[in-house]
């Protein structure tokens, strides 16, 4: 993640609420915009303030869209968080849009950063403005993201194990990212799926030491046995 976004080193409260995305050290991709931290930025902005709200809200009206809804905002600690954040900012792209081009004509900078009470920098709204390559960019990683989304929703069944579905799992996982790994459109993020592959691959070597993940197999196969047998035996009644 970090070759595609510096989302990591804005964790904390404060680095959140000053990101900066013309520094140079905030850029990605050789000297890109880092969309995914310029997004939640946005989104975190525009949600800190009822006027703000209702104006973006407003933008999506005049851009035509059914009811106004907000930007789902990316956490560290919740899977699939990114992914929907992402979406949603595309799907909202004109209004952002709108939004943004009258934004410091009516509030102001996006952020006033101040040292030892001094003055050092006002960041504009219109620094999170993005151009087509950069919604682009957002498209590639939504994807990218949305093929772990789609794999963790196979965990999240509440009545019935789903442990075994672990080792499929990551390993449709892995075929999807290898994939795109090799794939020419994708080749701005094959340092990026090169370390989500590494990363699975320590994942899938470390159930075989998995006790639990051993049981979970065997019942499965269990399980399997016993309703083929119970079918061959009604087939066989039936035949009777």
């Amino acid at each position: 993640m970090s070759h595609i976004t510096k989302i990591a080193a804005v964790e904390n409260a404060t680095a959140i609420w000053e990101y900066d995305p013309t520094r140079d050290d905030n850029r990605v991709l050789g000297g890109s915009l880092d969309v995914i931290a310029a997004i939640r930025t946005l989104a975190i902005k525009i949600q800190a303030s009822g006027q703000r709200i209702e104006y973006f809200h407003s933008t999506q009206i005049r851009c035509g869209l059914p009811e106004a809804v907000k930007i789902p905002l990316h956490s560290n600690i919740r899977w699939g968080t990114a992914f929907k954040m992402l979406d949603q900012a595309n799907n909202l792209r004109q209004a952002i849009a709108l939004f943004l081009t009258s934004a410091d004509e009516m509030y102001g900078p996006i952020t006033t950063l101040r040292r030892d009470n001094r003055l050092v920098k006002h960041i504009p709204w219109s620094a999170f403005k993005m151009v087509d390559r950069d919604w682009i960019r957002v498209v590639d990683a939504r994807d990218i993201l949305g093929d772990s989304n789609r794999i963790q929703q196979y965990f999240s069944s509440e009545k019935q194990p789903t442990l075994w579905r672990a080792l499929p799992a990551l390993e449709e996982l892995q075929s999807a990212w290898e994939k795109k790994r090799n794939s020419p459109k994708y080749s701005l993020y094959k340092d990026a799926l090169n370390d989500g592959l590494e990363k699975l691959g320590k994942y899938y070597s470390r159930l075989d030491e998995k006790p639990s993940f051993v049981l979970a197999l065997a019942r499965l196969h269990q399980t399997r046995v016993g309703r083929s047998r119970r079918a061959s035996h009604g087939n066989r009644s039936r035949k009777c």
